[in-house]
């Protein structure tokens, strides 16, 4: 478990601070933490749809932060890295791993051939993205239309505990916002790209990418 008090208080009087790999609940705990602290956030994971993530604190006058995270391919399965190693995915004859610096270094040390990854592997299929029209942002709008099922049928399955958002279980009513994943269990992930707007008749057209 990550000691998310430590990043924030180097965080404090301006620094921008890098976290190691998170998981969602952590990611979910430390967006909380930073806005009540008056920070930004942003994470990163290397893969469209990445679970872990590392994240970078940053104070609001600074406009921009670097992405620490690289994907490489590599032949053979890697050794656990803890928070320097962030996803790790099967991928033809060999894995895709999310590395921070210090992963890519022991990796490099430890006798490993770090290869760049192929290059449609990180590129999100064109029909996982999709655009909708939904009636609103709250969690149960917009999972059943992007998995394709009623909305009395997800609900079921979000009042079940089986629907998760920022890590944590969702409620019906929760809204959703750009970057924010859904995990259904049964039905897969859905993260929502963008709000591209509102239609006259006062829904919403939003842009997500869906994998089952």
């Amino acid at each position: 478990m990550a000691d998310l008090f430590a990043y924030l208080k180097r965080a404090r009087g301006g620094r921008v601070v890098q976290t190691g790999f998170l998981s969602l609940e952590e990611q979910a705990e430390l967006e909380a933490l930073a806005r009540k602290e008056g920070l930004c956030v942003s994470f990163f994971g290397g893969f469209p749809l990445a679970e872990r993530k590392a994240a970078v604190l940053y104070p609001p006058e600074v406009p921009s932060v670097h992405d620490p995270v690289e994907v490489f391919f590599l032949e053979k399965e890697p050794p656990e890295l803890g928070e320097a190693m962030g996803d790790v995915e099967p991928h033809e004859e060999g894995f895709l791993v999310a590395l921070l610096p210090k992963g890519r270094k022991t990796l490099e040390e430890a006798g490993f051939t770090l290869l760049p990854p192929p290059e449609e592997a990180l590129r999100p299929s064109k029909e996982r993205v999709r655009t909708l029209v939904v009636p609103s942002l709250r969690v149960d709008a917009v999972g059943a239309k992007g998995f394709g099922v009623s909305r009395n049928y997800f609900v079921q399955g979000v009042k079940a505990g089986k629907v998760r958002l920022r890590g944590k279980v969702a409620s019906p009513k929760e809204e959703i916002a750009p970057g924010d994943v859904l995990l259904a269990e049964g039905l897969g992930s859905l993260r929502l790209l963008e709000v591209l707007g509102e239609t006259r008749r006062g829904n919403y057209k939003i842009k997500v990418e869906v994998e089952r």
